[in-house]
């Protein structure tokens, strides 16, 4: 929910008020005559779903499924309007996810004897992959000393009753030491033992940190050649664990966006690195189109080559790869 409402607000400006019991954050529309703030009756009428990212405008009608289709539709040059309102939301304290190497240790500890090691095989990540992209078990309470758990709080990744809310997960720290983002995907309830997690996600997946760059490029070095771009964490991995199998670590690296809405910052990112040459390799559904799109205008506008492939049989990523299927281009 959180991603969500920070993605919309690099592209929209301050939020006006978030409607917690709605899950909609409302903004002034960007598409109808809106520059004086007034909206229709002194009110704003743009919303943003905090759930699923859909957007709509209740005066002009503009909608849209996802962030990355608004933002295409507004265009690489829109920029956010500053409000002459002064924002409802207090803003977040910053993210402390780098002081969490403790934690993550911790995490990374137990890993091999945790629910999550069945989990990275069922979903073909094996050991090595595992243990160089430095993958852990969130521990609903882990044995840190009172300084890490203030931080984390801060971080807003814990609960009231104490509990992490990465608890029951996969958890992967970006980059593996002094993270600037903790990225958690979710194990299944019915994977875990009773009680294990004391609260349901909102999704399958959560983060938390800023996403400034794409997340795996620490494996950058100066070398790489060929970035292949994903959307999420395990297609990421299984992608590495290709590269690596293929020996072809050297000049070609895995990295991915944490979503189909990547942060204003990892676009910019993309803009700024035209030394590479780019392939992404996107999910088959709606959101994947648009995001190969948004992805890829920000590669182009830095001026570097990208190439869009999409697997077959409406297979996602680490589907096809996990299946016999890599592309001859790469």
């Amino acid at each position: 929910m959180e991603n969500i409402l920070s993605a919309a607000e690099e592209i929209l400006g301050t939020v006006v008020r978030v409607e917690r019991h709605r899950d909609w954050a409302i903004f002034w529309c960007p598409f109808h005559n809106d520059a004086s703030r007034e909206g229709e009756g002194g009110h704003p009428n743009f919303g943003v779903n905090l759930i699923n990212g859909y957007w709509k405008c209740l005066r002009c009608g503009a909608t849209g499924g996802s962030l990355n289709a608004l933002r295409i539709k507004l265009g690489q040059d829109w920029k956010p309007p500053v409000s002459v309102m002064q924002p409802t939301r207090p803003s977040k304290p910053p993210s402390q996810v780098k002081m969490l190497d403790e934690a993550m240790s911790e995490a990374r500890s137990i890993v091999q004897r945790s629910p999550a090691w069945s989990y990275l095989a069922q979903r073909g990540v094996v050991p090595y992959t595992a243990l160089v992209y430095g993958l852990g078990y969130g521990i609903p309470i882990p044995r840190v000393h009172r300084e890490i758990i203030e931080a984390a709080t801060q971080s807003m990744m814990v609960r009231r009753d104490g509990t992490w809310l990465w608890a029951g997960g996969v958890v992967y720290a970006d980059p593996p030491t002094q993270p600037t983002v903790m990225n958690v995907r979710y194990i299944p309830e019915e994977q875990l033992p009773q009680g294990t997690r004391k609260f349901k996600p909102e999704k399958n997946h959560k983060t938390w940190g800023n996403r400034v760059q794409p997340l795996g490029s620490w494996r950058i070095t100066q070398a790489t050649r060929t970035l292949i771009v994903l959307e999420g964490l395990f297609d990421m991995l299984i992608t590495a664990q290709k590269i690596h199998q293929l020996g072809r670590e050297a000049d070609t690296v895995a990295v991915y966006t944490n979503g189909a809405s990547p942060a204003a910052k990892m676009h910019r990112w993309f803009s700024e690195h035209n030394e590479y040459d780019y392939v992404l390799l996107r999910d088959p559904d709606k959101a994947g189109m648009e995001w190969s799109q948004a992805v890829s205008a920000s590669i182009r506008h830095g001026g570097a080559k990208v190439r869009t492939l999409k697997p077959p049989d409406q297979l996602d990523p680490d589907e096809a790869i996990l299946s016999g299927w890599w592309p001859s281009a790469i």
